[in-house]
């Protein structure tokens, strides 16, 4: 491994001499007002002005302590400024004349070169993050792409084809340090960025969130000065909480947690005060938390939809075969970081405004055979991870938590949501084992919605050799999961048929209207939604970020939610299109599309750990391939879509001689044994 970083070290420091002549010749040079694509040049000059500006306070521990935060505050908005969606002082809304907007570049410069250079803008955008990465190669590579181009056009010999080949070429060059450097961010603890600033960092002086070089909105400096008020002793049992939860998830799963030595550790920007407590309880059971990964909303999130197919420009077979090979010996040189990986712990954030993307022609997009080799690379890449990083030996855990975008109540907000994941799994898990039992008896299950809602979905469940000693369905609790709430199984495809319909949802940080997927033997064969005025652009909304690459998915995950404590609080507060999936996903019956809860960890026994029954319904017809097929065994996606009781009219088990029992009818849950999860639900009318 020293071996390797020093290599990697190398690759990153080459560029460093060079770099420091062109980054210093172009924010200097005077780029004449006639010259072609004259706008863009000076656009690029200035962003990399700015980010040499921010980055000098970052490199230099006496400018930290000597700026002030407002100042610091003024180097950050100079940065993301243009990004913005809000009206400025002038009245004009910043992103309508940035380079990074494809309406705007392809207003400007014609579809071609329009689309080549915002998306070339977008690299750009990156380079504050790459200086503090200390990737000098790259950026001077992209300062040289610059001035090349810069000179070019200087000569009137600016052509889109050569300009396309020599981004592809930056793109291309390298490929095997870029990726092997992208994996040791991600599986070693080799560059511990994040980390080093959790923990060392004063908490106190709110200058230490503009250390991570990202933009951080006002709700993340309230987040912060929230947290540094909470108290002590809360924050440490919500860290022995969250910490003991995901120890629960290797003893439920029948996991040896001691065969592993690191995670990776997900959280919002903000919360580093509780993140240092689960450091610290994470590191007594013998883990660290390696990799640390920070995160904040972005000031727009039109941006980052413009650009998801950015690599469109140099998506071919040529560019995929060397990706692919690439990652494999990136893996094979990491294997054993990647191996003692314990997986994930995930805190995240609800409640910011809904998005609803502007669906742009001018964006780039994937083609047909694009999406094919997107769906190759997926795979392939899945695959050569997988190799290393066991999911039959690993875990994670998952809770959430208010966002100070969700409003003025949100303290109130935030004391209830710790309530909700701390609700007590064992009394759930007594009421949810009735529902399995009553389960277990039935030949398949079918959902309807509500008068107005279409649902009508028939889900066709594994047959049990030995009810004795068998079931379908796991008993879902607070461990990997937070809060407590759902039983679930893996459904047959062959015999799992109906309408989806949720009227609004939120998905992958975007908001669905009208959602309806038909599935036909477990695929979905029909999709769409009302975000749009037309109805191909609602489609294909649909397709784009919930099948993507993919054609149609399969239904991996059938599941009953009971945490009725949760909607209860949801609907109170008018909240429940801003809550996470993973709360939502405990209201109702949901359906995943993709994989099965137990890909790739199929061959593994996994039993309840309420009746110790083995669990049969791990795999279905398409990951029951895995062996013949496994490149085309697994989707490499798992999209949870729940129908709240308020949509929701009837869930029933219907048996092989037809008889039916009904979990829930009119909205109440009237299977004997669970008559305790109405109580909140009949508070609620109340």
């Amino acid at each position: 491994m020293k071996q390797t970083k020093h290599q990697i070290d190398q690759w990153l420091q080459s560029g460093k001499s060079s770099w420091d002549i062109t980054a210093q010749g172009i924010v200097e040079m005077r780029i004449p007002a006639d010259m072609p694509y004259h706008e863009y040049f000076l656009a690029v000059q200035a962003l990399i002005g700015k980010a040499l500006a921010y980055e000098r306070w970052l490199g230099s521990k006496q400018l930290q302590a000597e700026v002030s935060l407002a100042e610091v505050q003024d180097y950050h908005d100079a940065y993301y400024q243009e990004l913005s969606l809000k009206l400025d002082a002038l009245g004009n809304i910043p992103y309508d004349t940035c380079l990074a907007n494809p309406d705007y570049t392809v207003r400007l410069y014609g579809e071609q070169m329009g689309r080549l250079l915002c998306m070339l803008y977008l690299h750009y955008r990156q380079y504050l993050l790459l200086l503090t990465r200390r990737n000098y190669m790259i950026l001077d590579r992209f300062n040289k792409l610059y001035l090349i181009m810069q000179n070019h056009a200087h000569n009137n010999k600016a052509d889109y084809h050569h300009w396309h080949d020599l981004v592809r070429l930056i793109v291309m060059d390298d490929l095997e340090q870029q990726q092997l450097f992208g994996l040791m961010m991600q599986y070693s603890a080799a560059y511990p960025y994040y980390r080093d600033i959790i923990l060392s960092a004063d908490l106190s002086d709110l200058r230490y969130l503009y250390k991570y070089a990202m933009y951080i909105p006002e709700h993340t400096l309230a987040l912060a000065r929230f947290m540094a008020e909470y108290p002590e002793t809360e924050l440490k049992q919500l860290a022995a909480y969250i910490v003991q939860a995901y120890k629960d998830g290797f003893e439920r799963g029948g996991k040896d947690m001691s065969k592993k030595k690191a995670l990776q550790f997900v959280l919002p920007a903000g919360m580093e005060r509780l993140a240092r407590l689960v450091i610290q309880a994470l590191e007594q059971t013998g883990l660290a938390a390696a990799n640390i990964f920070v995160q904040t909303n972005p000031l727009n999130r039109q941006y980052g939809y413009d650009h998801r197919f950015d690599s469109a420009i140099y998506y071919d077979k040529v560019f995929t075969d060397r990706l692919i090979a690439a990652y494999g010996n990136a893996v094979e040189l990491l294997r054993e970081e990647i191996s003692l990986q314990a997986g994930p712990v995930y805190i995240e954030l609800f409640g910011e405004t809904p998005f609803a993307p502007k669906d742009k022609p001018t964006a780039l997009k994937f083609s047909d055979k694009q999406m094919q080799l997107n769906r190759k690379v997926t795979a392939q890449c899945a695959q050569l991870i997988y190799q290393y990083y066991r999911r039959e030996e690993n875990s994670f855990c998952i809770i959430a938590f208010p966002s100070p975008e969700i409003g003025p109540r949100f303290p109130e907000y935030f004391a209830e949501t710790v309530k909700i994941n701390l609700l007590d799994s064992n009394r759930y898990a007594l009421i949810q084992q009735h529902i399995i039992d009553a389960l277990d008896k039935a030949d398949h299950v079918r959902v309807l919605g509500k008068p107005g809602n279409a649902t009508d979905i028939t889900v066709q469940l594994h047959k049990l050799a030995d009810p004795a000693t068998q079931t379908n369905f796991e008993n879902c609790v607070a461990d990997v999961n937070i809060p407590v709430g759902e039983v679930f199984t893996s459904p047959l495809l062959k015999g799992t048929n109906g309408i989806l319909h949720v009227e609004d949802i939120y998905l992958k940080g975007l908001r669905f209207y009208n959602l309806k997927l038909t599935f036909t033997d477990g695929y979905v064969t029909a999709y769409n939604c009302t975000n749009f005025e037309d109805a191909e652009a609602s489609r294909r909304f649909v397709h784009e970020n919930l099948l993507f690459p993919h054609e149609t998915l399969p239904i991996g995950e059938f599941a009953i939610g009971t945490n009725t404590t949760a909607y209860k609080f949801a609907r109170q507060n008018d909240l429940l299109a801003l809550l996470p999936i993973l709360i939502i996903e405990k209201m109702g019956p949901h359906f995943a599309i993709g994989d099965t809860c137990y890909s790739r960890e199929e061959d593994k026994d996994h039993f309840n750990f309420t009746d110790g029954k083995k669990i049969i319904a791990v795999d279905n017809e398409k990951s029951a391939t895995r062996k013949t097929d496994p490149l085309n065994a697994y989707t490499q996606a798992h999209c949870d879509i729940t129908l709240p009781y308020e949509m929701l009219a009837s869930i029933t088990a219907i048996q092989a001689d037809g008889t039916q029992v009904d979990i829930i009818r009119d909205g109440r849950f009237v299977l004997p044994g669970t008559e305790e999860l109405n109580i909140p639900l009949a508070e609620l009318e109340a």
